[in-house]
């Protein structure tokens, strides 16, 4: 029997921070291939300010363009990139 790979899900979201959400481009695996119920990881691309400031913070929240909030742990990011990498929470 052959396995089907899990594929990303990406769309446009927002990265909520210290009570203000701004504007990211999302990719999230899910470990269970659909919902956050088992975990997963994935990256947001946006702003270097805003992806510091998120990995400085440690957690922060993903909306996803159909409303599902996510609540992520960013945990890698390069100084003055526009990708950062987190896990689901």
């Amino acid at each position: 029997m052959t396995k089907t790979p899990k594929l990303p899900r990406t769309g446009q979201g927002a990265l909520g921070l210290a009570g203000e959400e701004q504007a990211v481009a999302f990719s999230v695996l899910f470990a269970d291939g659909q919902t956050a119920k088992k975990g997963g990881k994935g990256s947001v691309m946006a702003e270097p300010d805003l992806l510091r400031r998120a990995f400085r913070a440690g957690e922060c929240r993903l909306t996803l363009d159909d409303g599902v909030v996510l609540r992520v742990a960013v945990i890698a990011h390069t100084e003055g990139g526009d990708t950062a990498y987190f896990e689901l929470r």
